[in-house]
């Protein structure tokens, strides 16, 4: 292990030391580092070498690695792209506002030109998945073969196109009734349909076709393709001398030692999809779970059968899968290989792969750096999410969690984001659909693709708010200021609904009552906890259980203040749970014997109470209460 930390770090200062040395003397080296991208060469470039290939990716050197990566093709007033992978003569590109206008079906998406750099001596481009889209005045009537389709829904304009520009035989020419319209060039992914929604796409890949010329100069193994002061076709050449041969030979020595221990060892190691880490201090930081090759989790997941979908959030869909060693796993599928997924992507791998704890799931792998989608396999947890058990959805056969089950989801959830603010993460996308069960109804806390690291040394972060309606803390929306109190918030939410059984949001409510937050908050002043509780949990008939969801309302109204100081910690939160769970929370109170903790229900103590029915209460409020709290303070102030 010494010895192979020595190369590594030999590695990095001969990489370090060849760009200096190539800067110094104003040549061009054979590669340059960029972030997630991995090592890029000609024709691709960063911005700070221009000179040194045709197309410049701006934000290379950015910290962190996964830092957002851009390409302006075109004139230096075209529109940035997003880049998501870069091959030897391809760049992967997307476009975020092109995505949003054909996610909301807006004409303005036949205004989004994709523009490819001016053909030059050195090299053409192409648009390997694009399309030509007539935009045509509505009076114009031309006359067109069956192989082309007409677009009406636009108020301005009308749309004419044909097949993928792929599908055109050589030679093909446009009809001259077409004449009149303006062009547009964009992506699709598959064949033309009468809808054009259906295949246009915001993502697109480029190919760099170089010369004879320039590939014959790069084929010697000398040249530099460039143009000279007139314009015309240029093979540089550079000399090489002892010390760069020196440097190069160490460098080659210590890569192939390195590549005969990492076989030796035989570790399968996470490439990360898109962000390949040939980059060694990328590699050091990102390495740590199992690859699992694409082929494998087809077959796993039948093809990703739709009968298999565990559940969709937002970013992707979950499969059930069965690997051929017997595992049971769950496969998530993200949606798009835009810039924003592999940030994701990459962010729940980081994560999970520095955290160890019961009440978070594990991540078994993720595919490798040749997959075709960015696919990340979790533990399977069996017994469905809380959210599925809480509003009993016809599509599943889950019973209602008595109050105790409930606590218990409670506490341990509690449990994993205390753990989470000590590590220094914020989940930032809590909800009772984010809470797994397994069959003796533990707690697994999942997806982590919007979680932050959050430095110990600042009192916010600012970013745009994210996360799901009815759980976004109020204050993180309207000052664009995340905190770990932006989790308690979001708990507050989750609390309310294992009271209530109710979901955060519900567009079938009273407008006022929409969002539960609301709701429940208008309800404790109002004095009528009995209009919030399922009646199912024994309220009225059970006094122990009423005590303690009196408690828990009291504890998720701390939690939903608009105020985020007014909010107790995690830790203070966990502390009260336990307290109302224990009993201790009542004043005056005698504990003669230490209940047991609600992690410790055994699986048949968990069926019975699953399978016993609980006398239901009626909804009508029956026992005035006021919010002044029977338990500690546990302000954050």
């Amino acid at each position: 292990m010494v010895w192979l930390l020595f190369f590594k770090s030999l590695i990095v200062f001969l990489s370090q030391l060849l760009l200096i040395v190539s800067a110094q003397n104003g040549r061009c080296p054979p590669y340059s580092d960029c972030g997630f991208l991995g090592r890029i060469q000609f024709p691709f470039t960063t911005t700070e070498q221009q000179h040194c290939g045709l197309l410049a990716i701006h934000g290379c050197q950015r910290l962190p690695p996964s830092s957002r990566k851009t390409i302006k093709l075109g004139t230096s007033t075209s529109s940035s792209y997003s880049v998501l992978k870069v091959e030897p003569r391809t760049i992967f590109i997307s476009d975020d506002e092109q995505q949003r206008y054909l996610r909301n079906r807006s004409c303005k998406a036949f205004s989004k030109n994709v523009t490819l750099p001016d053909t030059s001596p050195l090299a053409s481009f192409l648009n390997k998945n694009g399309i030509t889209i007539f935009r045509c005045n509505q009076s114009l009537k031309p006359s067109l073969s069956k192989d082309f389709y007409k677009y009406s829904n636009c108020s301005e304009y009308e749309i004419f196109y044909g097949p993928p520009n792929t599908l055109t035989p050589p030679g093909f020419q446009w009809p001259s009734s077409l004449a009149p319209c303006s062009t547009v060039q964009l992506s699709v992914d598959g064949s033309s349909t009468d809808d054009p929604f259906l295949f246009v796409i915001s993502s697109s890949v480029i190919e760099v076709q170089l010369s004879k010329e320039c590939e014959r100069c790069l084929g010697d193994g000398k040249g530099r393709c460039s143009l000279d002061i007139k314009g015309k076709f240029n093979c540089s050449t550079e000399r090489r001398n002892l010390a760069w041969k020196l440097v190069l030979g160490i460098g080659m020595s210590a890569t192939v030692i390195i590549g005969l221990l990492i076989l030796w060892n035989r570790k399968p190691r996470c490439l990360f999809g898109f962000f390949s880490n040939r980059n060694p201090v990328s590699a050091s930081i990102y390495f740590g779970v199992p690859v699992f090759t694409y082929k494998d989790l087809v077959i796993a997941t039948k093809s990703f059968d739709r009968s298999r979908e565990l559940g969709e959030g937002g970013f992707g869909i979950v499969y059930y899968g069965k690997l051929h060693d017997g595992r049971e796993v769950a496969v998530k599928r993200l949606y798009e290989h835009n810039y924003r997924r592999v940030e994701q992507f990459m962010n729940e791998i980081k994560i999970l792969t520095r955290l160890r704890n019961k009440n978070l799931v594990s991540l078994y792998g993720c595919t490798s750096y040749d997959s075709r989608e960015l696919l990340l396999v979790y533990e399977y947890i069996s017994n469905g999410t809380v959210a599925n058990h809480l509003h009993r959805r016809e599509s599943t056969n889950h019973a209602s969690l008595p109050w105790l089950i409930r606590m218990k989801v409670a506490i341990e959830t509690a449990t994993a984001l205390a753990y989470l603010h000590a590590s220094d993460i914020i989940h930032r996308d809590v909800k009772t659909s984010n809470i797994l069960l397994d069959n003796t109804f533990c707690v697994k806390v999942a997806d982590f693709g919007l979680s932050r690291l959050f430095p110990v040394d600042v009192t916010h972060v600012s970013t745009a708010p994210q996360g799901t309606p009815g759980y976004v803390d109020p204050e993180y929306h309207r000052c664009y200021q995340l905190t770990n109190k932006s989790d308690v918030y979001s708990f507050g939410v989750v609390l309310i609904e294992l009271i209530s059984s109710m979901p955060a949001i519900d567009l079938n409510r009273h407008k006022d009552e929409i969002n539960l937050a609301d709701l429940a908050v208008r309800n404790i002043h109002k004095n009528a906890i009995a209009e919030l509780v399922d009646p199912s949990l024994g309220f009225e008939s059970n006094d122990d259980v009423k005590r303690q969801i009196i408690a828990v309302a009291e504890l998720a109204f701390q939690c939903l203040q608009q105020d985020k100081d007014l909010r107790p910690s995690m830790d203070e939160v966990l502390e009260v749970l336990k307290r109302i769970e224990s009993g201790k929370d009542e004043a005056g109170r005698a504990q003669d014997e230490e209940p047991s903790s609600p992690s410790s229900v055994d699986h048949d103590e968990v069926k019975l109470l699953m399978n016993t029915k609980l006398p239901p209460s009626p909804r009508a409020v029956t026992d005035k209460w006021n919010c002044r709290s029977t338990s500690p303070n546990v302000s954050g102030q």
